[in-house]
């Protein structure tokens, strides 16, 4: 009998084994091995050094994280992001067997028997694998971030609740002890296990005082993981929010408090804007049939709300108070991360009417239509794999690793770097400890003390190290910013240099009395997603209008003298403020010589280019109309420069000026071009080659 018992377990439990391994191959597949953009970066480093992420803090995550960087192969953000798969994966098996418990609580006794039937699991399988493709699910088990995590954390507890085991609540407020560690929104079901747990001891009051205190401790005992945070922070690792090795710093970074900036109000109109997105990330992520099982759902919970199991109860509460929270966010902001949670729980209400169809089939009736039915689940199924290739895309994306290694290379030696947003933070940090670069640099996380920031600045330039920073502040007198391709580098204040000008030499090209002498770009040949140093030369041999350029204009062609744009924003240029900020500081007779960094986007079409230069005239920006600035705003994927004579683009988004005849009229005439120049307004300088990084 025994023998017999343990094979039932075994085939019991291979359809969870098997969605395990499905998903672990499928989705191991599809995590990228480069760091992204936002907390992956952060969540990358912290776990490769044991650091101490932006509160929570996430200590369950990074010491979890540090036994998947075990794995032998693959780049950190890969090990991590495997975590995240194996995480996504074991939340998805114990969705399926949440699932089979739902319905065969539903079921009649007479019907119910030993087992559920073949065609109720299959539907049930079918439901597991859509709503694990489903884009919410799907997107966050394949990333190095803390939901994945989150919601395996909150599917063992929903699991531990459908035991008929007298420990099961000691467990489940044990794991939501360690689960709020992780993420303060697990707090939301801590309510819901509560009252549960009164409910189901209702009829032994005597009893209740000990068990609480039990159930306290245990809970208790699971926040202690939090007690990495204070231990990890006073051996200083060299990623770390804070310093909190006091209570108060430990307090406030457990519980995520003030933490977030105040960034609006809460408005009418906020509420709507995010009611709005949730309904159509509703319908379009889960597309129609998912919509549709789970509003059928809502009615056969009500039809059989006797009958529905604790554990559900406890699930959709949980998820819906986690989606109310969401409305008190004060701007209109959604993602789908946010309602994660409510998101997964609301699966198991497309498995009610599934009960309801596993009866008539039993009965004998329609037992023709049982194929329908497994052809529309895998028709769900395969609908929500179509969204493969937009992960696929995630997976390549190596910008923000590229941005990270780009910034520690420019930098010089023992700099000090001061970003000024997250996003240009956590991909340097992270490249940093993931591939022990440039661990010379000292990173200041944005958002810190300004007085921690301001001692560690004002000991930095003491000490004559770099500081480094990306966005512009006032400086003290005898101080300036240089710019060093998305930098800013802070030194003393100078005078322009120039050198004595060589013997005549045929200019590049001559605007007026402004001459640009000569182009290189070092290297000439590399891989999308480096960068490359682009010199100008430059002199001016007196006054003319032409000092009066407010920009550098420096695009970079193709063969057929096109440009590429991405997203309605030129892809590549290097559009800048004249040498100086204006030609007019330049001395006659004297070269210039000016250094730009260029950094070459890591997607960027590979082939030959030219760069094209012209000088942008001063121009008032009038009622209506946008002038031609730093950023140039264009509606379709490839662009030619002809756009400037005023010949193509009608209804472009960029305008110059009224009193111009045409966008020509907004650039300089080119008096002299040293080669061939196809346009009287940009001149052809050096070449440069892009190859693939791959």
């Amino acid at each position: 009998m025994a023998v017999r018992h343990s094979h039932a377990d075994f085939f019991r439990l291979t359809p969870m084994i098997f969605i395990f391994l499905l998903l672990l191959v499928v989705n191991g597949f599809l995590v990228s091995p480069f760091i992204a953009w936002y907390d992956s970066g952060e969540l990358i480093g912290t776990t490769v050094c044991l650091g101490i992420s932006h509160p929570s803090g996430q200590a369950l995550f990074h010491l979890l994280g540090k036994c998947f960087l075990l794995w032998p192969w693959g780049t950190a953000a890969f090990k991590v992001g495997l975590m995240s798969v194996f995480c996504a994966a074991m939340a998805s098996a114990l969705f399926y067997e949440l699932a089979c418990r739902l319905t065969a609580r539903l079921m009649p006794p007479d019907l119910i028997r030993h087992d559920l039937s073949f065609e109720l699991k299959t539907w049930l399988f079918l439901l597991t694998l859509g709503w694990s493709w489903s884009q919410p699910w799907w997107r966050y088990s394949l990333t190095p971030l803390v939901y994945a995590l989150h919601l395996l954390m909150a599917m063992l507890i929903l699991w531990v609740l459908s035991l008929e085991k007298p420990w099961k609540w000691i467990l489940a407020f044990f794991l939501m002890g360690a689960a709020t560690v992780l993420r303060p929104t697990q707090f939301f079901g801590l309510p819901f296990i509560g009252l549960a747990f009164l409910w189901h001891f209702r009829h032994q009051p005597s009893g209740l005082p000990k068990r609480l205190i039990f159930i306290t401790a245990f809970f208790v005992l699971g926040r202690s993981v939090g007690l990495y945070l204070p231990l990890r922070s006073a051996l200083h690792p060299s990623m770390a929010y804070g310093d909190i090795t006091h209570f108060s710093e430990f307090f406030h970074q457990v519980f995520a408090l003030r933490f977030s900036k105040y960034v609006g109000t809460i408005t009418t109109n906020n509420i709507l804007s995010v009611l709005e997105q949730m309904i159509a990330h509703f319908f379009d992520d889960l597309t129609p049939l998912g919509a549709g099982l789970v509003l059928w759902g809502v009615c056969f919970l009500w039809w059989e709300k006797e009958k529905i199991p604790t554990f559900l109860w406890v699930g959709l509460g949980w998820g819906l108070v986690e989606a109310l929270f969401v409305f008190t966010i004060p701007y209109p902001t959604f993602e789908s991360h946010q309602v994660l949670l409510g998101w997964a729980f609301c699966g198991f209400l497309g498995a009610l009417p599934m009960t309801l169809g596993d009866q008539i089939l039993r009965k004998g009736h329609y037992r023709h239509l049982i194929w329908a039915g497994n052809l529309v689940m895998m028709v769900f199924v395969l609908a929500q794999l179509s969204m493969v290739g937009h992960l696929l895309d995630r997976k390549n994306d190596r910008t923000a690793q590229d941005y990270g290694r780009n910034v520690l290379t420019l930098m010089e030696p023992n700099a000090l770097y001061l970003p000024y947003e997250e996003n240009e933070y956590f991909p340097v940090a992270g490249y940093q400890e993931s591939f022990n670069y440039r661990k010379d640099i000292e990173l200041v996380e944005p958002g810190g003390s300004p007085a921690v920031m301001g001692a560690k600045v004002e000991k930095c330039l003491r000490q004559n190290h770099p500081l480094y920073v990306t966005h512009q502040w006032a400086l003290a007198k005898g101080w300036v910013f240089q710019g060093v391709g998305p930098l800013w580098k802070v030194v003393p204040a100078a005078p322009l240099k120039g050198k004595p000008l060589q013997a005549a030499a045929k200019p590049q090209a001559v605007w007026g009395n402004i001459r640009l002498l000569a182009v290189q770009i070092e290297p000439a040949q590399l891989k999308a997603g480096g960068f490359v140093t682009v010199t100008y030369h430059w002199t001016r041999s007196g006054r003319s209008v032409e000092d009066q350029s407010s920009s550098v204009v420096v695009l970079f062609t193709d063969d057929k003298g096109s440009y590429p744009t991405r997203d309605g924003l030129f892809w590549l240029h290097d559009i800048h403020e004249p040498f100086g900020s204006t030609f007019s500081g330049l001395k006659p007779g004297l070269e210039y010589v000016e250094k730009r960094v260029v950094m070459i986007p890591s997607d960027y079409p590979p082939g030959k280019y030219q760069l094209m230069l012209a000088l942008q005239k001063q121009t008032l920006k009038e009622e209506g109309q946008e002038t031609f600035n730093k950023e140039f705003y264009e509606r379709s994927a490839a662009e030619s420069l002809d756009k400037f004579e005023g010949r193509g683009q009608n209804g472009s988004l960029v305008q110059f000026s009224t009193a111009s005849q045409s966008n020509a009229d907004n650039l300089w005439l080119v008096n002299q071009s040293l080669l061939p120049a196809v346009n009287a307004r940009f001149v052809p300088t050096a070449f440069l080659e892009i190859q693939s990084p791959d």
